[in-house]
């Protein structure tokens, strides 16, 4: 009797190498296709141009990466970095100092996210409409603060945050690179992190192995609030400006970024490193649209597709890794 060629030791390597790295190698395809095809897209300005976009989203997905590997969502990430940006301008532009400022406004993050995980984990709320709910109150709370308008005139000072540079190098790009490693280390290395990851894999398994899941969930809103405050603040550097509804579109992109992440080396799992290159995958793609002078209505179309690929690479991956 022949072997069925689909449980072939050859076939089940190669698909799990296809699983594990075709993320990466789709990344690869299209940054070179690009460069072939869009002389502008390879240019010194560009690649400045793609670090600085990358910055962003990455700080926003890798706080939700922190919800999402134990199941939860966070939908409030760009109201918190709203109302932050809208803080700290409201105290530099009453002369308070830059450290102060910058200060309260991280606090700001951390509260909210305290908030959204208390109501979740320790009152049992839905995660989906609790931080649904609490989208909806920050931003109402923004608008009150700034009456529907920007805010303007900060000290130029602030502006070394999200627009200097340090040897090219953008500092927001720095600051980026500095809070990933740190998540990735805490989650791969700590205590805490690991019963984070194992609390991603099995609730139920790790509250009868004597883990306070509990008060790992709340940590992780927590982590998702203070990164959504510093991309706040980067952001309100950045463009000099606040308002209320300044970061909100980061939503839908960090979460494709985070759900492509999962479907990357480590397959059904969301992990720090995979969600870079989820967002390096999402920045490249719409950077070459946008060098390309697709409509704008366009771009947002094809931000969905790339949502909709992203869960279903994830789920294929997961049931196939299952198999």
């Amino acid at each position: 009797m022949t072997k069925n060629p689909g449980t072939s030791p050859l076939r089940i390597k190669f698909l799990s190498y296809l699983g594990k790295y075709g993320t990466i190698i789709a990344l690869g395809a299209m940054i070179l296709c690009f460069s072939i095809l869009l002389p502008p897209f390879r240019s010194p300005e560009n690649l400045i141009n793609l670090l600085g976009q990358m910055t962003l989203l990455s700080i926003f997905a890798a706080g939700m990466t922190c919800c999402l590997k134990m199941g939860d969502f966070d939908l409030s990430i760009g109201a918190i970095a709203a109302i932050t940006g809208i803080v700290v301008s409201n105290l530099l532009l009453a002369d308070y100092s830059m450290h102060v400022a910058i200060g309260l406004g991280l606090l700001i993050g951390i509260v909210c996210g305290l908030v959204n995980g208390f109501s979740v984990a320790y009152l049992e709320l839905s995660a989906f409409v609790c931080t649904l709910a609490t989208m909806s109150i920050i931003l109402g709370g923004a608008m009150v603060i700034t009456k529907g308008s920007s805010l303007w005139n900060l000290p130029l000072a602030f502006a070394f945050i999200g627009r200097g540079d340090f040897l090219g190098i953008p500092n927001r790009f720095i600051i980026m690179i500095v809070l990933l490693t740190v998540l990735a280390l805490f989650h791969g290395y700590t205590p805490t992190g690991r019963r984070m990851e194992a609390i991603g894999g099995n609730q139920d398994a790790s509250r009868m192995s004597g883990i306070d899941v509990r008060f790992h969930r709340l940590l992780g809103f927590i982590l998702s609030g203070f990164c959504s405050s510093i991309a706040g603040v980067v952001l309100t550097s950045a463009v000099m400006s606040a308002n209320a509804t300044q970061g909100t579109t980061y939503l839908l992109d960090a979460f494709g970024a985070c759900f492509i992440g999962a479907a990357t080396v480590r397959i059904g799992q969301f992990h720090i490193w995979g969600t870079l290159v989820g967002v390096m995958i999402v920045v490249v793609a719409i950077n070459g649209l946008i060098i390309m002078m697709v409509p704008g209505f366009y771009t947002s179309m094809i931000q969905g597709v790339i949502l909709f690929l992203a869960i279903l690479l994830s789920s294929t991956g997961t049931r196939l890794l299952r198999k």
